[in-house]
């Protein structure tokens, strides 16, 4: 649950509305001033729903009236409120990211929509990172005829390594 004047710890559509009405003095409006279905357009509209979208998901019968409704000045205040709490403090995490790949990969159309989106999991999450094991390159001025006739101890100095290197443990 979410502090006081830390809206974007939870997500806001799931506010609980003793929540919502902490918040309530800090819009500068009195509690009560706003119906619970006006609550609700606000915190859907603040999680990024379109009005029309968040006029169904609180309940109003047409996009006409929950536009209606959003641009009243009571509710235009909570709005603008949540709106300035966000940009005070936008936290954007991995998770917040590896939650948007999973939805873009659900809504994929295709098995290549599909195969960007592991790609870009596999990326976020690091998986794909190269190998981090200690490569050796050496440069030694010979052929390979050379290096054929080279003994085991031979091509151990060259390697760095010991005679014992080869003997089992």
């Amino acid at each position: 649950m979410s502090e006081v004047g830390d809206p974007l710890s939870t997500d806001l559509a799931e506010m609980p509305h003793a929540e919502f009405e902490s918040h309530v003095p800090y819009m500068g409006l009195q509690l009560g001033e706003l119906t619970v279905q006006q609550e609700r357009l606000v915190l859907m509209i603040s999680n990024g729903m379109t009005v029309a979208a968040a006029g169904r998901a609180a309940g109003y019968g047409t996009s006409t009236a929950a536009l209606n409704a959003s641009k009243l000045p009571k509710v235009s205040r909570a709005l603008e409120y949540f709106r300035e709490q966000m940009r005070e403090e936008v936290r954007f995490s991995r998770n917040n990211a590896h939650h948007m790949y999973i939805e873009a990969y659900q809504s994929a159309a295709n098995a290549t929509e599909m195969k960007n989106t592991v790609d870009s999991l596999v990326k976020l999450h690091g998986l794909g990172t190269p190998d981090t094991a200690t490569q050796i390159n050496i440069n030694v001025n010979t052929t390979a005829k050379q290096l054929e006739r080279l003994t085991d101890e031979e091509l151990l100095e060259i390697a760095g390594r010991e005679t014992a290197y080869l003997e089992p443990k």
